[in-house]
């Protein structure tokens, strides 16, 4: 059995409109999806293009945690059931869910910093002023926006087949679902007649 296996897309220059981007694909070992294995497939790509084996016009703006996004492993769509589809679909949706939560909690002790910054009313005081120089504040800011990002754009593509998987549980809740027979709900009235 082979190793379970992440991609993650580095995209060259963000500036460019959508639909113009272009980027390096890089396929990594791992379960899941986390700062550190998109850590590592920067790393890669930062080493294959210092040793010149991408082209030398690639990521004009660097490379850095806004560049790099998560893809799945791509599936043939056409064998699999709406149902299979939203399963897949879910499960993507609750890691991203877990992974923006997760980041937004971390950085719940930033909540009065950024306050101050954004509505500049007063000063920083010394202990937000350590903070806001800590090189872990802009990373974990740009962790929470990447996070954020990621979970909008799934979202965004999402086929709507998950809200299958919430009617198959609603489905086996005691009570919620009856199926009866054509004859029980027309209490057993012939059908109407052809003139």
């Amino acid at each position: 059995m082979s190793s379970p296996t992440l991609n993650y897309l580095i995209i060259d220059d963000l500036e460019q409109p959508p639909a113009q981007r272009v980027g390096t694909l890089v396929r990594l070992s791992g379960r899941r999806d986390s700062p550190k294995t998109r850590q590592g497939a920067i790393e890669l790509v930062r080493k294959l293009w210092e040793e010149d084996l991408l082209p030398a016009d690639r990521f004009a703006n660097g490379i850095h945690q806004d560049s790099i996004m998560a893809v799945s492993e791509p599936t043939d769509t056409q064998t699999l059931l709406p149902v299979e589809r939203g399963a897949q679909e879910l499960c993507q949706l609750l890691s991203l869910q877990v992974t923006h939560q997760q980041t937004c909690q971390e950085a719940r002790p930033l909540v009065s910093l950024v306050q101050a910054v954004l509505d500049n009313e007063r000063s920083l005081s010394p202990e937000e002023l350590e903070l806001a120089s800590d090189r872990k504040t802009g990373k974990l800011l740009q962790k929470v926006a990447s996070s954020h990002a990621e979970l909008s754009r799934f979202r965004d593509s999402m086929s709507g087949d998950a809200r299958l998987i919430l009617e198959i549980i609603r489905a086996e809740t005691p009570g919620d679902v009856a199926i009866e027979s054509p004859e029980s709900v027309t209490n057993g009235a012939s059908k109407t007649s052809k003139a």
